[in-house]
Order: C-alpha cells, then sequence, then structure tokens
C-alpha cells in the first residue's frame, strides 16, 4: 500500500482494520530486529523501491492508499516469521518488566 508519507504491507485484516507493516525506506538508518530486508527481485515484484525493508511488527490502519504491488506468497511467509518471532521476544521482555510497548 502506498499512503502520502509511507509505504505499508498489508499483511492481514482483523474485525475490519489492516494489519500493517511499515516499508522503512533506505534512507532511515535505525534498523530494528523486527526489520526484514527484501532483495531485488522481491522489491522490483511488490513495486518497492530498491533497498528497502519491512519492520516486522505490525499496527492497525486503514486500506486508504494505493495499491503498489504484490508481494510473493515466500515473502508473506517470511514477514509472518518475523512477526511471531518479534511477538515471542516482545512477551519474553516484558515477562521480565524490561520490554517497552
Amino acid at each position: 500500500m502506498r499512503f502520502k508519507r509511507r509505504d505499508s504491507l498489508c499483511v492481514g485484516i482483523v474485525s475490519g482494520l489492516s494489519l500493517l507493516c511499515d516499508i522503512m525506506p533506505a534512507t532511515e538508518n535505525t534498523w530494528h530486529r523486527a526489520d526484514l530486508p527484501l532483495s531485488m527481485m522481491e522489491c522490483a515484484s511488490a513495486g518497492l523501491r530498491p533497498d528497502v525493508r519491512i519492520r516486522c511488527w505490525p499496527r492497525f490502519g486503514l486500506m486508504r492508499g494505493n495499491v503498489s504491488g504484490r508481494a510473493s506468497n515466500a515473502l508473506l511467509i517470511a514477514v509472518d516469521g518475523r512477526v511471531q518471532r518479534e511477538a515471542m521476544l516482545r512477551q519474553f521482555e516484558n515477562s521480565f518488566g524490561g520490554g517497552h510497548s
């Protein structure tokens, strides 16, 4: 999805709201452990600029952007795995009182 200020990958719909993972531009040099870099081929097939990455921590949003491409099944599986890993790590951190939401 292409919005005015950012691009996002829709990874699902829950109760009518979209689950969106932000696509981080190459100019954003702050990396997060939930970031998944994309290959040039994945960028091309998804209609994205090269050297971007997906921040695999979804947030709820409305589908008010424009569809700019399609993600492959392999990419969606990789994003889902990274989302689950990040959720597990945050739950672990929160169980010790050290996590921040």
